[in-house]
């Protein structure tokens, strides 16, 4: 888990009638159906997201992770130690771990280096959080749900292969998928499919301790540097 940095939010209520919808798997949309990428649940899921969504390599997550530290070392202003809960140091270190999850930092970090917003939905809320808001004219979209994340991608056809996906858009595009992406997350949410991460309890793999809910978690891992969590 990273610490959060403070995106832009946009509310569920904000967002504009989405296209009807399907089932879990995807919504429909003019130009074909929004369907969830999902990705290995090992840790690096934010990482292998994003660089399916943007290189088509869900195994780019070493090197996507080398990023994140190389642009902490390159910005020690705007990432200090009270933006990551520990020192610039400590951080880099960690995060390059397999173990480690990233989060809202890495999103921004992400962001910045493709110049494009990257917009989180969070199943349990609805809630859109916008890396990079009002800065770049292109969006991208992955679907949070408690401890995990999954890309969203427009597929031309049911059952077409990821490679013919459409997984950045821009203007009138962008908005469509936006509100397919809010409208998937309400499935998701109505059929269970995130987890409740202010009640979950997680084991840290490192030292075996247990603990209860996303600040529990958070805490642990700026206290001790352990990050390789799994839920009970």
């Amino acid at each position: 888990m990273a610490a959060l940095v403070r995106p832009a939010t946009v509310p569920a209520a904000a967002a504009p009638a989405a296209p009807s919808a399907t089932d879990e798997s995807g919504v429909r949309m003019p130009d074909g159906r929004l369907v969830v990428r999902e990705m290995v649940d090992d840790n690096s899921c934010l990482f292998r997201t994003i660089g399916f969504i943007f290189e088509r390599d869900a195994e780019a997550a070493p090197r996507l992770r080398k990023l994140v530290s190389a642009a902490i070392a390159a910005n020690p202003l705007e990432y200090s130690e009270a933006i990551l809960g520990r020192s610039p140091a400590a951080y880099m270190s960690w995060i390059e771990k397999p173990s480690s999850w990233g989060g809202a930092i890495e999103l921004a970090i992400f962001a910045d280096h493709y110049r494009v917003e990257i917009d989180s939905i969070d199943v349990a809320t609805g809630r859109m959080d916008r890396f990079g808001e009002g800065r770049f004219t292109s969006r991208a979209f992955v679907l949070y749900s408690g401890i995990h994340y999954d890309a969203l991608a427009l597929s031309p056809s049911e059952g077409a292969p990821a490679e013919f996906d459409q997984t950045v858009f821009e203007g009138a595009a962008a908005e469509r998928a936006a509100a397919a992406a809010q409208q998937l997350a309400q499935i998701w949410k109505q059929r269970r499919r995130f987890t409740d991460t202010a009640r979950f309890t997680l084991r840290c793999g490192d030292c075996g301790q247990r603990v209860a809910g996303e600040r529990e978690a958070l805490a642990h891992a700026a206290a001790t540097g352990h990050g390789a969590f799994s839920e009970v």
